[in-house]
């Protein structure tokens, strides 16, 4: 039992030390450059109290389409990742795939590194087969922004 009492101490001393590492933990600025939002697949984002970064990430369009990286009938995810802030940042942002129903069916992220104030990153995803844990990529109605993370 002391043993048992030894491993749980260690793991949370473990996990207050990685927490402590991102170094902005409690900080104004740090609930203001991490958000989780959700977003429709225009990429509005819906009515939440979410912190600044979730209005950085935008989904400019969303298909099934031949892509030339991401092959033929591919849901691709078309978007663009603003830095409103005041200093450069790096983001993720993790996107979900959802059905008819809403539910999810997967989820995939990207990222856009070093990204200075006022610049605008503009790219494409598509979901893997692996990443679709819920369903088929045949089953995607819709995608949204489902997490953003600014450091």
């Amino acid at each position: 039992m002391r043993r048992f009492g030894s491993v749980l101490a260690a793991a949370a001393a473990a996990a207050g030390a990685l927490t402590a590492c991102t170094g902005t933990e409690g900080s104004d600025s740090a609930k203001n450059d991490t958000a989780t939002s959700q977003a429709s697949q225009s990429g509005t984002p819906a009515k939440s109290k979410a912190p600044v970064a979730s209005k950085d990430v935008r989904i400019v369009k969303a298909g099934v389409e031949d892509h030339e990286v991401w092959g033929p009938k591919a849901y691709v995810v078309h978007y663009e990742i603003t830095n409103h802030g005041k200093s450069a940042a790096d983001y993720f942002a993790q996107f979900e795939f959802l059905d008819k129903d809403g539910d999810v069916l997967g989820a995939t992220g990207v990222t856009a590194d070093k990204l200075g104030p006022g610049k605008t990153h503009k790219g494409d995803s598509a979901p893997l087969d692996s990443e679709i844990t819920n369903g088929a990529m045949k089953d995607i109605k819709s995608v949204r922004v489902s997490q953003v993370d600014r450091t």
